[in-house]
């Protein structure tokens, strides 16, 4: 079977085991990717702007996505925090 072009929700969900909150959370809606992911900024994300739209993914960009920016999305909380520990020892 040939690999989709287009990823539903499902898809992304199967892809990566992450639930849709989840991803909705730390990456979707999160403000430091949605600008870059936002078709309507030249992303390659088509985010649903009414009830019973479908979220959807260009497969290949968003896996080219989830990669590159894999340390960020995993790392951007210990580095927060760390941040604000270095803040509160000064």
């Amino acid at each position: 079977m040939r690999n989709k072009v287009w990823w539903s929700m499902q898809d992304l969900k199967e892809r990566t085991g992450y639930s849709e909150d989840w991803l909705k959370e730390h990456i979707l809606l999160h403000p430091r990717y949605k600008p870059m992911l936002d078709i309507e900024n030249g992303g390659f994300v088509y985010y649903p702007e009414r009830k019973g739209e479908r979220w959807c993914f260009i497969a290949s960009r968003m896996e080219e996505f989830l990669e590159k920016y894999f340390k960020d999305i995993f790392l951007k909380k210990e580095e927060t925090s760390n941040a604000n520990k270095k803040t509160v020892a000064r």
